[in-house]
């Protein structure tokens, strides 16, 4: 992967500790680009507003690109892209960010579908209600093809990738630390596993701690690559409704599954409903509120449909009836069939039947068959 002068700059730039992303417009505003930036002598960086001696400092220490190119040696050393805004894989999700992370660090792949997504997150102590819950939406979407966004935290998170990756659907990790530490601990194989049919990514250069000022930031992230987000299990000051405001910030729908009024970890998802958030009682509950889900899925079905259609030999007779069906949208008799295509209704009988087998065609009460959806 090449870099140009100027994406090196920025990575840079994202290696100096506390930078964030405001100072870091303000800097490119002030001095037109990170290759600049690099350029500026220490106290001419301190007359940027919000630039502390501190920050100046650290800066100033970075006058080449050297850091950025160890950093993405090591990257690629362990299989991770690095990828700043300007760069075309950049996720487009994250360019509509106020606040987009100049960097992003991907392991594993992400892919356009991945557009189709919805972020699940829920308590780190979940009771045996919140862990059902994630596994069985997790599950759901996975066989409807839609990707699970989540931050690979201990209980709800961890869930919903496990659910993800048992039915081989697609699924997101969005860490608050590098790619280099692994926190987590005991999901060091969920992460190998995650990356394998979906993608770890991370604002935060490879050897950044998890710290806990890192877990908010990253929220945002989450919120943004989905086109919703569900809150499984959730205390009232819960980090899952951090990530459901972003989404509200950033105009997106936000849902919640109801929990027991006795538990405490019902007293967040049950204060969003009450708020306004959508109440969740299944995928299609989402599924049928996001207009791209639900194109997704005709799109899907009517795929599989004609893929079943393709790998069956019709006969004559059972094609004529298939075309024939098609215009008749609230079904029709046997009789008609038989009259108004001229075979013997012993022919036509027996031809129905193998539709039926076939899950093409349905019968209803009177003898009437319709062609299936």
């Amino acid at each position: 992967m090449n870099f140009s002068n100027e994406d090196k700059s920025i990575i840079a730039l994202n290696l100096v500790p506390h930078l964030g992303y405001g100072q870091f417009q303000t800097l490119i505003n002030s001095f037109g680009s990170a290759s600049n930036i690099l350029e500026v002598p220490e106290n001419e960086l301190l007359k940027v507003p919000g630039i502390s001696q501190k920050l100046a400092k650290g800066i100033s220490e970075i006058k080449n690109t050297n850091n950025a190119e160890k950093e993405i040696t090591d990257a690629e050393r362990i299989g991770a892209r690095v990828l700043t805004y300007k760069n075309k894989d950049y996720p487009e999700p994250l360019k509509n960010l106020s606040d987009y992370p100049p960097v992003i660090y991907v392991l594993g792949s992400l892919l356009k579908k991945d557009f189709f997504s919805v972020a699940i997150v829920g308590t780190r102590k979940p009771t045996p209600y919140g862990i059902s819950a994630a596994s069985f939406f997790a599950a759901e979407f996975a066989r409807s093809g839609i990707a699970c966004i989540s931050g690979l935290a201990r209980g709800i998170d961890t869930e919903v990738h496990k659910s993800c990756i048992k039915e081989k659907g697609r699924t997101i990790a969005v860490l608050g630390n590098g790619l280099n530490k692994h926190y987590p601990p005991e999901n060091k194989k969920l992460e190998e596993e995650i990356t394998k049919n979906g993608a770890l990514i991370s604002e935060f250069p490879l050897n950044s701690q998890p710290d806990k000022e890192n877990f908010p930031r990253r929220n945002r992230i989450i919120a943004a690559m989905s086109l919703a987000t569900l809150v499984i299990e959730a205390d009232i000051k819960s980090g899952s409704l951090i990530t459901a405001k972003h989404a509200l910030d950033q105009g997106k729908d936000i849902f919640a599954v109801p929990g027991p009024i006795f538990s405490k970890y019902s007293k967040g998802t049950n204060s969003l409903i009450k708020s306004g958030a959508h109440l969740a009682e299944s995928a299609d509950d989402i599924i049928d509120e996001i207009n791209p889900f639900k194109k997704l899925l005709k799109e899907k079905k009517i795929f599989i449909k004609k893929e079943c259609e393709k790998s069956f030999a019709f006969g004559n007779s059972e094609q004529k009836i298939l075309n024939f069906l098609e215009n008749e949208l609230n079904g029709t008799s046997i009789d008609n069939i038989t009259q108004k295509l001229d075979i013997p209704s012993k022919e036509t009988a027996s031809s129905l039947l193998g539709l039926e087998l076939k899950g093409l065609v349905r019968s209803l009460p009177g003898k009437i068959y319709i062609k299936t959806q």
